[in-house]
């Protein structure tokens, strides 16, 4: 989790207390139950991609608070992904950049899209997101890609877990993973 995201969530709180209490309030138990979540799943191996899918969902109620209007997400997750086996905190850097690099970053903001499939070995998830196409661009894949790509390659074997493109000002990540035999239906 990126500490920015923790100290601007603290400082939107502050701000809150004084204009919106109740607002204040809730992101206060938002924040509380991911990081609750965050620590007590990431210490596993693996976990549900139900849980995963949770968690950045909570993630992204914590920034609609911080961003209002601005942020919007529409979701569509595949039933038969809820109990496929996933690293924890594997969505978590695709959203955070969704947010910091693409919806923040535009004044009029826009719609984050999360989806997952699985379709018989393998899970896709693609969070896709507007940015700028006129943002100064910097060489390569971003850090938290990177990280990410590092990961999935060192668990998995596979360096193309993780593909990113961007095309007509949207930014697409789509990564795929094998799922174990003893969980495919």
């Amino acid at each position: 989790v990126d500490p920015h995201f923790i100290f601007n969530s603290l400082h939107s709180i502050s701000a809150l207390t004084t204009t919106d209490a109740a607002a204040a309030r809730t992101m206060c138990l938002l924040l509380a139950d991911f990081l609750r979540d965050t620590l007590r799943l990431g210490s596993s191996s693996r976990i549900s991609f139900a849980d995963e899918w949770s968690l950045a969902e909570r993630f992204l109620a914590i920034e609609q608070v911080r961003l209002g209007s601005r942020l919007n997400v529409a979701r569509d997750s595949d039933p038969h992904a809820a109990d496929c086996p996933v690293p924890p905190l594997l969505l978590q850097p695709l959203v955070e950049n969704a947010v910091i690099h693409g919806i923040a970053q535009l004044v009029e903001g826009g719609t984050i899209r999360m989806t997952s499939h699985r379709e018989g070995p393998t899970l896709t998830v693609t969070v896709e997101n507007p940015c700028d196409p006129d943002r100064v661009r910097t060489r390569g894949v971003g850090l938290g890609l990177e990280l990410l790509r590092q990961r999935l390659t060192t668990e998995f074997g596979m360096y193309d877990a993780v593909r990113a493109e961007e095309q007509s000002g949207r930014f697409k990540v789509e990564v795929r993973i094998p799922v174990a035999a003893s969980h495919t239906s």
